[in-house]
């Protein structure tokens, strides 16, 4: 069935399946896999509103297609996909090689059909990309390109200038032409995260796979609304800092969304799926007004799904004890980055460990479910040492609050890059910085040539050679396997299975990888896996149904 427009999304690497990769903990704290299949949400919003707008519309998640079926046939896939303008993701840098490759085989089975990319990464190389890659007909550059789109797809339509076309970037006669952004007084407006849309359109096009946000999303489905697009902090390594989006992407940091129009979002969630919600933005940072309105839109619409929140400061005991009585079941999550307040500060976050503390207990006391803290490898000041005595910190945290409250403590590096417009990026050497890949083509080929994750990163600090970085975050990992035990968390036989992998990774020795990537090096159990509670709708029970047939028809195809 055609498409005007069919939204693609590649794989990190595309030939993963026949390379022999040491992917190691690249996103061991994110919900995707290594090869980072979870598209971006901007896919769903432009999905509806394409719609919404008359057009037809659709996702392939490839990766996930990749990831779900070793014999599944790519090219083949490829060939009977039929769409007028093909949309890839290039948001984050790590899906470089496998949008390139992508690219590249749309062109060969559909040679007059367009190739359009969005996103961060593709906004910040845009000429760079458009210089060196052919296959590319279109980038639409920066954020809130909802409208935008729906611009270009009447353009295709009717044969009309592309020249009417806000943000895009593309060639006339042989020369690169950018247009000027569109001036939007409410670009929020059109941004609206659809579930029922997302899952109706799957069954229109036979192709619930292809939709599907993330690998192991069917088996434990997720919702996700967001409260804001920017931010108004400056975490140096975060490509989507106040400082990187207001300088590449929009012209103001953050573009708050109303509170009903996320509660609305929230309400689809659950007559759709009915399931667990990821909150994305601090709440308690957008104001008391705004965070009240919320909160009363969610009672008022008998909104009673657990939320996963949040939080770029420690939340205060005022706001969780006022959250509490709206919101029934909910966790919390924080990045202090380090337990060393000083290195803390240089990464962009001003607040003490007494506040961290405090605000966990605060939220113990008023029935959180769980905090996640969050702490990274690679960052300014930081030493292998630190990184040791960030494991003690966490250990101390989880065993002080077990009983009564989990705390889960994750530590991770940087990787695989420091995202291009960061301040660490940007002002490399004000940071301690050195980085080894500053055009597209670098980013490819350390994907291209790289074996192992180490490969991959495009930094070292004054403080942290390449190497490491890499003995850091195996140390680390035995560390947390053996408290994690120790506490409760996990078993014996699952702590003794992370270490076997781990000191493989360190010494070349054999380790077991996951045939279908869906566990990480470090973390048995995702972070997102934070609630099963899920409600019964006709989709809900649809993709339990689906989710079945998934693990008979791998365990016949393994057997």
């Amino acid at each position: 069935m055609k498409a005007d427009i069919n939204f693609v999304h590649p794989p990190s690497i595309y030939d993963f399946r026949s390379r022999n990769l040491k992917e190691g903990p690249l996103s061991d704290v994110v919900p995707s896999t290594p090869l980072f299949e979870m598209y971006p949400v901007g896919f769903v919003s432009m999905l509806g509103y394409a719609i919404k707008n008359g057009f037809r519309a659709r996702i392939s998640n490839i990766a996930v297609l990749m990831l779900s079926d070793r014999n599944f046939d790519v090219e083949k896939y490829i060939r009977n996909l039929d769409a007028e303008i093909f949309g890839i993701d290039l948001h984050w840098l790590p899906h470089v090689h496998g949008a390139f490759n992508i690219a590249k085989l749309i062109k060969r089975y559909h040679p007059d059909r367009k190739i359009l990319l969005g996103g961060f990464s593709s906004t910040y190389f845009a000429k760079d990309i458009m210089e060196v890659n052919q296959d590319i007909d279109y980038i639409l550059a920066g954020d809130f390109v909802e409208k935008q789109l729906i611009s270009l797809l009447d353009a295709s339509e009717r044969n009309g200038p592309l020249e009417e076309v806000p943000n895009l970037v593309f060639r006339r006669d042989g020369r690169i032409v950018s247009n000027p952004r569109l001036k939007d007084p409410d670009p929020g407006e059109a941004v609206f995260l659809d579930y029922s849309l997302l899952f109706k359109n799957a069954f229109k096009y036979h192709d619930i796979k292809g939709h599907l946000p993330y690998y192991s999303w069917i088996g434990n489905p997720t919702g996700m609304t967001l409260i804001q697009r920017g931010c108004q902090f400056n975490c140096g390594f975060c490509g989507g800092s106040n400082f990187a989006y207001g300088n590449n992407y929009f012209p103001a940091s953050p573009v708050r969304r109303r509170p009903s129009r996320v509660a609305e979002e929230m309400e689809v969630i659950k007559d759709t799926i009915d399931s667990p919600i990821f909150v994305a933005g601090d709440i308690r940072l957008a104001g008391e007004k705004y965070y009240t309105e919320l909160f009363r839109e969610i009672r008022d619409r008998g909104i009673d799904l657990p939320l996963l929140t949040e939080y770029f400061e420690p939340p205060t005991e005022e706001f969780l004890d006022l959250m509490s009585t709206y919101v029934t079941e909910y966790t919390c999550e924080i990045s202090p980055e380090s337990s060393n307040e000083t290195i803390r500060r240089k990464a962009g976050k001003a607040y003490s460990n007494h506040e961290l503390e405090k605000s966990i207990e605060s939220a113990k006391k008023h029935g959180s479910r769980k905090f996640d803290v969050y702490f990274s490898i690679g960052l300014p000041g930081q030493t292998v040492q630190d990184v040791l005595e960030d494991c003690s910190y966490m250990e101390k945290m989880m065993e002080h609050a077990r009983e009564t409250m989990p705390v889960h403590g994750f530590i991770a590096p940087l990787a695989p890059f420091i995202d291009p417009g960061s301040l660490f990026y940007e002002k490399a050497e004000q940071y301690g910085y050195r980085i080894r890949a500053r055009k597209i083509m670098d980013y490819y080929n350390l994907l291209e040539n790289g074996v192992s994750w180490e490969d991959f990163l495009n930094y070292e600090t004054a403080w942290m050679t390449r190497e490491d970085i890499v003995k850091a975050t195996y140390l680390s990992g035995l560390r947390e396997a053996e408290m994690g035990n120790r506490l409760g968390f996990i078993s014996s036989s699952e702590k003794e299975k992370i270490q076997k992998n781990i000191m493989g990774y360190i010494h070349g020795l054999p380790y077991t990888p996951q045939d279908d990537k869906s566990k990480h090096l470090t973390y048995l159990q995702k972070e997102i896996e934070w609630s099963k509670r899920h409600g019964i709708t006709a989709i809900s029970m649809t993709v339990f149904i689906y989710h079945q047939y998934e693990i008979l028809r791998r365990a016949v195809m393994s057997a």
